[in-house]
């Protein structure tokens, strides 16, 4: 672990494996990564990389260590977390990093009331501890268990070197959207930290990206910190083509002057090709 490395972007930086055969076969669609993007791009950081994984092993475990090399601030992953033996997510994590894994008490008393309350609301369910359920409590050591109100697996959180957290997180939606909005909170407050996202779209009188691509080129080198993407936009009168800026970061104030600043130049290229502005939205 000593040859981890961090760039000096990667303050807010955040990677970012969903894992599981049946994302890669079709079975299933990996909206987990979708929601996560809008969820962590909404509160300042900045998505990185996104990847899908099989349950593979060695594959999950190189990924993690080629992630911690590049040094994020924050590595998510999803699945791999359940009973089953191709749920591999915490196997490979301890293999990235050379840990042991161990029957972690905190994990396994999470389990075990998970699974006492569904006995307790449907007949003919035991609430034994059996070996596969057990498997959840077992984590890689120096990493702590996080509380999944929706779901029997636990969440885990794993601080490296202290440049890079890692947050295994389950596959099952639900139960990955109640982890991060709760349990992981104050995960998220040590790692990110406040911040904000804006975006203001300007959508435009009429279409045609070719006219405005050099313009939009050269705005885009004027304001690196701002995103600029034009695209063909179905709004509620029809079609248009729109300019959407973007930028998040830890001082809200900074970005949205950043922002304006980014439009009025727009505008002033625009008008420049005989644009006009219909209307600018904020979100």
């Amino acid at each position: 672990m000593d040859e981890l490395n961090k760039s000096d972007d990667c303050d807010r930086c955040v990677e970012i494996f969903a894992i599981g055969n049946e994302l890669l076969v079709g079975q299933v669609q990996d909206t987990n990564t979708y929601w996560l993007v809008r969820s962590l791009t909404g509160i300042g950081a900045r998505v990185r990389r996104a990847v899908i994984l099989r349950d593979e092993y060695d594959e999950i475990a190189e990924a993690l260590a080629s992630g911690l090399r590049r040094g994020p601030r924050l590595i998510l992953t999803t699945g791999g977390l359940g009973p089953t033996d191709d749920d591999l997510t915490l196997r490979a994590l301890a293999r990235a990093l050379n840990l042991e894994l161990y029957e972690d008490e905190i994990a396994l008393e999470m389990v075990r009331k998970r699974y006492e309350y569904i006995a307790s609301i449907r007949p003919n369910f035991s609430a034994d501890l059996n070996e596969a359920r057990r498997k959840m409590a077992l984590i890689p050591r120096t990493s702590r268990p996080i509380l999944n109100p929706n779901g029997a697996a636990p969440g885990i959180v794993l601080d490296v070197n202290g440049i890079t957290t890692i947050v295994c997180l389950p596959g099952v939606p639900s139960e990955m959207k109640d982890i991060f909005t709760s349990s992981l909170q104050p995960v998220l407050a040590h790692t990110i930290g406040a911040g904000g996202y804006i975006e203001r779209t300007l959508v435009l009188d009429r279409g045609d990206e070719s006219r405005i691509a050099e313009m939009l080129f050269h705005a885009q080198s004027r304001h690196p910190a701002v995103y600029i993407k034009s695209r063909g936009q179905m709004l509620e009168d029809g079609i248009h083509l729109t300019i959407v800026l973007s930028a998040g970061g830890s001082d809200l104030s900074a970005i949205r002057n950043e922002v304006s600043a980014t439009e009025a130049d727009l505008i002033d290229g625009l008008i420049h090709l005989d644009y006009s502005i219909k209307r600018i939205v904020e979100s």
